[in-house]
């Protein structure tokens, strides 16, 4: 995993040392972005082979700045997989298992009812069987709960999924241009 990590460090600097300016950002889900002009408007530079402040003092000031350049097709397809993987890492964490806790709970109840009722060689009496019933009506209730909650869960995911996928979609449109 480690090499692999490096060799893409290293990719991306060969590519920002040739680049005159890198700019960084935070993408839509907070992801990083880097480029090579502003992608956003929180761009900051984050390396400037040629800084403004190398001019020589005889330079004019009221010159033009130089031309934007269109980001590296390489760097940007870079920054689109990794805001791609971002989203769907985010949109899989909105997946999550509801809490069973109070099911649990339940449970140890009744096993707790239960083998106090058997150790001792008699049948249950009423109340310890209504504690019983009771405790199984929580266990169901809270069961049909978490299946509620469990597909609302699932939902927002696939939607934001679905987000994910309409984003990369506008990536590659934009990229075609």
């Amino acid at each position: 995993m480690s090499k692999i990590a490096l060799s893409l460090i290293l990719g991306l600097a060969s590519a920002f040392v040739q680049a005159q300016t890198i700019y960084k950002c935070a993408g839509s889900n907070g992801s990083v972005i880097y480029a090579q002009s502003p992608c956003g408007k929180d761009a900051r530079i984050v390396m400037q082979a040629h800084p403004a402040s190398a001019k020589s003092s005889n330079d004019d000031d009221s010159e033009s700045p130089s031309p934007t350049h269109k980001p590296d097709p390489n760097i940007q397809a870079i920054s689109d997989s990794v805001d791609d993987s971002n989203c769907r890492r985010g949109a899989q964490r909105l997946n999550v298992a509801p809490p069973t806790e109070q099911i649990e709970q339940a449970n140890r109840q009744i096993a707790d009812l239960s083998s106090r009722v058997y150790a001792n060689g008699y049948a249950a009496d009423q109340q310890t069987a209504d504690e019983i019933y009771s405790l199984r009506q929580v266990i169901s209730s809270e069961q049909a709960r978490n299946e509620v909650l469990a597909a609302e869960s699932k939902k927002r995911m696939d939607d934001a999924l679905a987000e994910c996928d309409r984003k990369k979609a506008e990536r590659e449109v934009r990229a075609k241009r």
